[in-house]
């Protein structure tokens, strides 16, 4: 077994199997994992599962994860976001989807309220998590949240800020437009780095000020070369 091959293995066993509605779809889940795990060819396994009717997104989740491991050696394990994304690719594979009884979207709280340029670390914080959440669901909020994070980078970096948090700003705000002005928001890659991006800076906002140097360089490394994963 290759080492993308065991952090997929890992991954796979992670995720809460015993949430799915049906016995049909833990055998399909189970049985995927399995044929993932002793391929003789990793990657071609996971085009032909790219190709399953429905699957392309659970697909890419998965390609995601093995680029980065193949491109990190180091790496030994999948974070609990690539998790989550993973989970919820393969129920919406399946069929399942968060609705109401009568069948329409479920209701979202509207956007938090949040003014740019306050220098409100967790409400910041919240704002990103918030943003990254409805990304995900496909919420048509999103787009407000959007515009607030981009502004809030934007004021942070034209602002007096830690060198750090200017950097990361900086990048966020270019990786925003960037999937913007490219019509991304959507693309399954644009899901899996905001998915590592909300836990660092939490970590970050929840720290006092003199101990947060370096806690924001996991979300940073994640955007500084956003732009290879879309070439």
């Amino acid at each position: 077994m290759t080492q993308a091959q065991e952090v997929l293995h890992s991954l796979l066993s992670n995720v809460p199997v015993d949430e799915l509605s049906s016995d049909e779809q833990r055998a399909v889940f189970e049985k995927i994992r399995e044929r993932l795990t002793s391929a003789s060819d990793l990657n071609a396994e996971l085009r032909s599962l790219y190709q399953v009717n429905n699957f392309s997104d659970f697909a890419l989740c998965l390609m995601w994860v093995v680029e980065r491991v193949e491109k990190n050696p180091l790496m030994l394990a999948a974070s609990p976001e690539d998790e989550t994304f993973v989970f919820s690719s393969f129920r919406r594979a399946m069929g399942e989807g968060v609705s109401t009884e009568a069948g329409a979207p479920a209701p979202t709280e509207p956007p938090a309220a949040f003014e740019p340029g306050s220098g409100d670390a967790v409400g910041f914080s919240n704002l990103i998590e918030q943003f990254a959440e409805r990304v995900q669901s496909g919420d048509e909020s999103r787009t407000a949240l959007l515009e607030n994070v981009v502004a809030e980078c934007n004021a942070v970096v034209a602002g007096e800020y830690a060198p750090d948090h200017k950097e990361f700003c900086g990048l966020l705000a270019d990786f925003l437009s960037y999937i913007t002005e490219n019509q991304l928001l959507d693309d399954i890659r644009v899901l899996n780095i905001l998915a590592n991006i909300p836990s660092p800076v939490a970590q970050w906002a929840s720290a006092a000020p003199d101990a947060r140097a370096g806690l924001l360089e996991e979300a940073t490394s994640v955007l500084r070369d956003f732009r290879s994963h879309f070439e």
